[in-house]
């Protein structure tokens, strides 16, 4: 990168720039992101464009288990408001102090992909496609500063998502906030139509499932949480669907779920007939996230109920459409029964949510699915099946959607919500807490369920009550068992 390229002031449109200085103040960002020719490396040249004294430019270190984001950076420069070149200190990889006020700064990142999982988490570069997040390719907003990005993506062959940034120029996006911005990148992305207004997928190549079911199933699924939620996000859906950057065993998978985009890497399924399946599993459980956590405006750490419940409510789900049997879903409740067993003494499910990345997530996501079945089951059994997780989850969005709402911490929220049904906020407090496997022995009392395998898993009683019975059909016992996708 040439110094005149690096310390060059990016997207110099006065009406741009205009824009940004009435609307954000303190560390909104306008920046070039130009994909080099080599394919995994970046250049970022960008300036502040409202006046402050911002000496600080603070990167991400490590996101969903993927560590040393911020030893991929080099050759970083910084510009004072005179256009002079200013020191600059590393005090930690990723921090970096400035002796003047900063404007404008320009550095490289390598971003090769992960070798063993992290690809649909963090930004990667291969043979020019990959997946661009601002998050860990930016500088974080620090304190109280506006997280607000207007970007140039100058090089990449063919961007999708986008999702909450608003396109307003060739390769230029407007990002509210930067840290939920999602750009995958392919020359092989073919974009499929919707009957649901704003949601776009984006398939990459070819797949065993048919485009136009992939389109239906999409737009099922969203409707199905539109009406469960009741009602729909701020903001435009972007879904894409690619492959990973190196050839991967069939059937693996990761996802992620950033602002209003959903990034899917997977190979495909043995067979063809798996593949739309598949797939409906993984919009199933990433769709949940667009509602939860990302429409409400709630902070602080709460993976424990917004994973527990994704995992849950996405085997619900398949259920009710008759995409997967009801014996699927206890099966899946049996594994989590399985791995809650096995652990970690004293790891409570909040202590498992600090630490999902450092080996807590066995147990957040096993025991997270089982409290939310738990608490289900208790909704259903104490208002004789007139009230279920849906309703909670109902009022946790309408309450806190992040369009109305002021931001509140969300572990005292959710139990609040808890208590407006049933009373269940108590139980609610006490999952999260218990620090030793579940038992699920009072819980399944009247349910219509019963422990097998000598308390390792589950299954529905031979000969239920008719009051068991009710609570059994309301979760899809009596459901057609023949699959609707083939």
């Amino acid at each position: 990168m040439t110094a005149k390229t690096g310390i060059c002031l990016i997207l110099k449109t006065a009406f741009l720039v205009a824009v940004l200085a009435n609307v954000f103040y303190g560390q909104a960002i306008d920046a070039e992101i130009k994909v080099g020719a080599d394919g995994n490396l970046i250049e970022v040249a960008a300036n502040f464009p409202d006046a402050g004294d911002i000496r600080n430019l603070t990167f991400e270190r490590e996101f969903a288990g993927v560590t040393g984001l911020a030893d991929r950076i080099s050759g970083i420069r910084t510009v004072g408001k005179d256009g002079r070149e200013i020191d600059l200190k590393m005090f930690a990889p990723g921090e970096f102090v400035a002796a003047e006020p900063i404007k404008a700064f320009s550095y490289a990142v390598r971003v090769d992909p992960p070798a063993e999982s992290g690809q649909a988490h963090i930004s990667w570069l291969k043979d020019g496609r990959g997946v661009i997040y601002l998050a860990d390719l930016l500088p974080l907003a620090l304190g109280s500063g506006s997280p607000a990005a207007t970007v140039r993506i100058a090089g990449a062959k063919d961007v999708a998502g986008g999702g909450d940034c608003s396109s307003i120029g060739v390769e230029t996006f407007q990002c509210s906030d930067r840290g939920r911005a999602a750009f995958p990148i392919s020359a092989g992305f073919r974009t499929l139509k919707t009957k649901t207004p704003g949601l776009l997928l984006t398939v990459e190549g070819t797949w065993g499932f048919d485009y136009a079911a992939a389109a239906a199933e999409a737009d099922k699924v969203f409707a199905e949480y539109k009406a469960i939620f009741g009602g729909v996000p701020k903001g435009r859906f972007d879904i894409s669907i690619m492959r990973f950057a190196g050839d991967v065993p069939p059937g693996k998978y990761e996802a992620d779920t950033r602002g209003t985009s959903i990034v899917i890497l997977s190979s495909d399924t043995p067979f063809k007939s798996q593949s739309l399946q598949r797939l409906s599993s993984l919009l199933r459980h990433e769709m949940f996230h667009l509602w939860l956590p990302n429409g409400v405006a709630l902070s602080g750490k709460y993976d424990w109920f917004y994973e527990g419940a994704a995992i849950y409510m996405a085997n619900r789900l398949g259920v009710a459409m008759n995409r997967t049997r009801f014996d699927d879903l206890v099966g899946s409740l049996s594994t989590a029964v399985a791995f809650d067993r096995t652990a970690k003494k004293g790891l409570s499910l909040a202590g498992a949510s600090d630490g999902r990345w450092d080996g807590g997530g066995t147990t957040l996501y096993a025991r997270g699915m089982l409290a939310a079945f738990i608490l289900d089951l208790e909704l259903l059994k104490r208002s004789k099946i007139k009230l279920s997780l849906d309703d909670v989850l109902r009022k946790l969005f309408t309450t806190h959607d992040r369009r109305n709402a002021s931001k509140v911490e969300a572990t005292p929220a959710i139990i609040e919500a808890f208590a407006g049904f049933e009373s269940t906020d108590k139980l609610a407090a006490e999952l999260l807490e218990r620090a030793e496997p579940l038992d699920l022995t009072p819980f399944l009392e009247n349910s219509g369920f019963e422990l097998s395998d000598g308390g390792r898993g589950l299954k529905a009683k031979e000969k239920p009550s008719s009051r068991e019975k009710a609570i059994l059909n309301k979760l899809g016992y009596n459901n057609w068992r023949k699959l609707s996708l083939r």
